[in-house]
């Protein structure tokens, strides 16, 4: 018997991946106006104490992807069972997380300012402004952590344009809001924090607006009530799940620090020239992103079906439109990167040394497309616990290789280094892979075939 063919996949998968592209190339635009607003203020320090109060904040954010990972994941498999009470149970559970873990924050938020001002250790005249930007700004995280659930949820039911809409309103008003508040009522450092908290909680409301008309409030409310939604079981699989990709997280941010410190031992040219290259992952990241939220969505509610064909074929789909951007990528570094570089610089020793790493950043998306998909992939699939297995394999050869490649090459070498933590991700979980497949009913059409 012949195996259904997947409907439209293509457009399925571009209605997905294009919202998330777009949204995905909002963000630095907004830091990129936050920069330009404060870098017009009269001193460096300004610009110093949101640098890197934003990065601050930037990692807790990144460390807790795993809300919107998971829930996208878990929401997905329930839709693709078209089993609505559950994903309305898995989203509570997602947001009274997301609420817990934001007040645990602003609870713990002291200690956490001492201990990241010790480690980042910044100019004795930065830290009274960056107290004032922490002091605000983290009033937001609550907002920031319901709306990775949020994200999650719509993305998991493929409503990928909604999730625009509430990117696309984030980072407008914060930008609208940070230009009224800096360049209007002159409150320097202030005004860009309460321009994005206050963003913050604006794209909550309208993701629970999407919310309500998407699911309905009758079936949240149903959720909130029914004693299913409290099941330890359940509850301990998402927190399992949460768990072991909070993990993986680290280790990834781990992974991109310990590749800065090192450029910072090679000299100051090199760090330089390091942050100009790491504006290329930025940019395969906007890209190939999309293409594993889709997959999220798409193998993620065939996972939940237990339909094996449909994942199959949803991989395969995904991996053809990674693989071709990642194609276009690695012509568009090959063409342009040298031109991006001197725009993004003026300094020749830097423009020298980020220009020797092109050969290399060519190559990156080429060979990293691969292990963004499978992210796609496992995250649909809420294998968390592969996730961490695999990178833990990957940073442990990841870690013994920078010295050497550096020794070799310098900067060069910490770039082919990186390369080889992205290869090493991608083959992990390739081979990782059938295990997934695994764990899925056998589909009964390939029983009659």
């Amino acid at each position: 018997m012949t195996k259904p063919v997947l409907a439209h996949p293509h457009r399925r998968i571009w209605a997905i991946a294009g919202p998330a592209i777009i949204a995905n190339s909002s963000a630095p635009l907004v830091g990129l106006v936050d920069t330009w607003i404060i870098g017009h203020l009269p001193a460096a320090k300004y610009l110093a104490a949101v640098s890197v109060g934003s990065l601050l904040f930037s990692y807790v954010y990144w460390a807790c992807g795993f809300l919107r990972m998971s829930t996208t994941g878990l929401v997905a498999q329930a839709h693709g069972r078209d089993d609505q009470d559950q994903v309305a149970r898995v989203l509570l559970r997602a947001t009274m997380l997301a609420a817990l873990l934001g007040l645990l924050f602003l609870a713990l938020s002291t200690p956490f300012r001492v201990a990241a001002l010790g480690f980042l250790d910044p100019p004795a005249d930065v830290i009274p402004l960056f107290d004032t930007y922490f002091d605000i700004r983290a009033w937001a995280i609550p907002a920031a952590l319901l709306g990775l659930g949020i994200n999650g949820f719509l993305i998991g039911t493929a409503r990928a344009k909604l999730s625009l809409y509430v990117q696309l309103t984030l980072n407008i008003a914060n930008a609208v809001l940070s230009l009224l508040f800096v360049l209007g009522f002159d409150m320097g450092v202030a005004g860009v924090a309460l321009g994005s908290l206050i963003a913050e909680w604006l794209a909550v409301a309208l993701g629970f607006a999407f919310i309500s008309r998407t699911l309905g409030l009758k079936a949240l409310a149903a959720a909130v009530r029914e004693s299913e939604t409290y099941n330890p079981a359940k509850m301990k699989k998402l927190m399992s799940v949460n768990g072991f990709i909070f993990v993986r997280t680290l280790l990834l941010i781990f992974a991109f620090a310990l590749l800065t410190r090192e450029a910072a031992a090679l000299g100051g040219v090199a760090l330089a020239a390091h942050h100009v290259l790491n504006t290329f992952m930025m940019l395969i990241a906007l890209g190939l992103d999309g293409f594993a939220y889709a997959s999220e969505a798409l193998a993620g509610a065939a996972y939940g079906k237990g339909v094996r064909h449909e994942f199959r074929g949803w991989v395969k789909y995904g991996m053809i439109w990674s693989g071709a951007m990642a194609i276009l990528y690695a012509l568009g570094f090959y063409l342009g990167g040298a031109s991006l570089i001197f725009a993004l610089t003026d300094l020749e020793s830097v423009r020298a040394a980020a220009t020797e790493v092109i050969p290399v950043i060519v190559l990156l998306p080429l060979v990293g497309a691969w292990c963004y998909q499978y992210d796609g992939i496992y995250i649909g699939a809420t294998a968390g616990r592969a996730m961490f297995g695999t990178i833990a394999v990957s940073v442990a050869v990841f870690v013994p290789s920078i010295g050497p490649l550096a020794d070799a090459y310098g900067l060069v070498g910490l770039w082919m280094a990186m390369m080889v933590f992205l290869a090493m991700r991608g083959l992990t979980q390739a081979i990782w892979y059938p295990r997934l497949e695994r764990r899925l009913a056998t589909d009964k059409t390939e029983g009659a075939s």
